[in-house]
């Protein structure tokens, strides 16, 4: 009878034990599912100013610069614009420009007709943009221009290239060898004179 008596309540135990079971796997399938994160544990509440969504145009403010280093950067600047200055009034740069016969015109007026091409659109980028439609590219500018305008860096680059071939090659019967240096210095003052625009 004793033996009978532990069989009994053994198997009373077991159907007990499968019977919880059963029903804490049902109770776990019952609950809708949800995926966490592994480290949301480790994240930290944020403050409400933090969760404001922002502009997908509009970059992190850029760190400002000390006196020292803009100081350096206008003087640097105006090196390279003294430096196109002298270089032009060595080369009697305008009035060989317009009275040369040497220049070959229609690569010429090409190479000013891509300078212009470039110009534009450096104005849209750097001008209309930011100051009229209102996207501020004041850290990652390429960025938000590959977003925004994806075309407009690939032309500026295929027309900056353009000119420059076609200023040197219709100057060269004029300065030789020395066209692409006398080139590239004017285009260094030129691109240095941007420092002492506000706007840009």
């Amino acid at each position: 009878r004793t033996r009978i008596n532990i069989h009994t309540i053994s198997s009373h135990t077991h159907t007990h034990t499968t019977i919880h079971t059963q029903n804490i796997y049902k109770t776990n399938m019952s609950r809708p599912y949800r995926r966490v994160a592994s480290d949301d544990s480790h994240k930290l509440p944020t403050s409400p100013t933090s969760s404001t969504s922002s502009s997908p145009f509009t970059s992190p403010p850029k760190p400002t610069k000390t006196k020292a280093e803009r100081l350096s950067d206008k003087l640097q600047a105006l090196g390279w614009i003294i430096a196109a200055l002298l270089l032009a009034y060595a080369t009697s740069l305008p009035s060989t420009l317009l009275t040369s016969p040497l220049i070959l015109r229609p690569l010429f007026h090409l190479a000013i007709i891509l300078f212009c091409i470039n110009t534009i659109l450096m104005l849209y980028l750097t001008v209309y943009l930011p100051k009229i439609v209102g996207i501020t590219t004041t850290d990652d500018a390429s960025g938000v221009w590959n977003v925004y305008c994806p075309r407009v860096i690939p032309i500026m680059t295929v027309c900056g290239v353009g000119c420059a071939f076609c200023l040197v090659r219709s100057t060269w019967g004029v300065w030789g060898f020395l066209s692409p240096l006398i080139w590239g210095v004017e285009f260094l003052g030129l691109l240095f004179l941007t420092h002492f625009i506000p706007w840009l």
